[in-house]
């Protein structure tokens, strides 16, 4: 009984906007969008374009944690698999395109 009281107030703790809209017909069913709400194994509720920034940002090592005040847990979630070290070989992988991106745009100024 308690979830059905917390669940429509929880604040998602990246953006610190509510999770659910106020008007429950506005509620985001695709998702892969980005404020389609998410449930994390510990019980925490967040969107799904947040969870997927976060989940994409340094530091990596030791699994990434549920960004909750007090929580702490490790993130575990289907679409979050990825190894501590995949997840960061990806993330240095894209700073290196961005910064070669970056090189040619400069080159052709």
């Amino acid at each position: 009984m308690d979830c059905v009281k917390y669940c429509p107030v929880q604040i998602c703790s990246l953006c610190q906007l509510k999770c659910f809209p106020d008007n429950p017909e506005d509620v985001v069913t695709n998702e892969n969008e980005d404020k389609y709400v998410e449930k994390l194994y510990c019980g925490h509720l967040v969107h799904f374009g947040c969870m997927n920034a976060y989940m994409k940002v340094p530091p990596f090592q030791g699994g990434k944690k549920c960004p909750s005040e007090n929580c702490g847990l490790r993130v575990y979630h289907d679409k979050w698999r990825a190894t501590p070290d995949l997840a960061e070989a990806r993330w240095a992988h894209q700073q290196a395109r961005e910064r070669e991106l970056a090189e040619v745009v400069d080159f052709l100024d």
